[in-house]
């Protein structure tokens, strides 16, 4: 299991493309932030999905991690807003 981070900052027309694919995958944490954990077949299909889909005005930045125990989490807001991140 993978602990996938994905961040993207695309045209505003193509956001929808993005949110629709990663959503399949991901939790949606904030407009453009999405995490959660995958499998290792998941992780690479939502990667290749992400490379079918670029153009040359896309910017996505990925990480993986080994596990969410990889990770240090530091949460920052109120408490509305932070449980998102859980």
């Amino acid at each position: 299991m993978s602990y996938l981070v994905v961040v993207y900052d695309v045209p505003s027309d193509r956001t929808i493309v993005f949110r629709k694919l990663l959503r399949r995958y991901l939790r949606h944490v904030q407009q453009s932030v999405f995490f959660g954990d995958v499998t290792e077949a998941q992780c690479r299909d939502v990667l290749a999905a992400i490379e079918r889909e670029l153009e040359p005005m896309d910017n996505i930045l990925a990480l993986e991690f080994e596990s969410r125990s990889h990770v240090t989490q530091h949460e920052y807001g109120t408490a509305s807003f932070g449980s998102r991140f859980h």
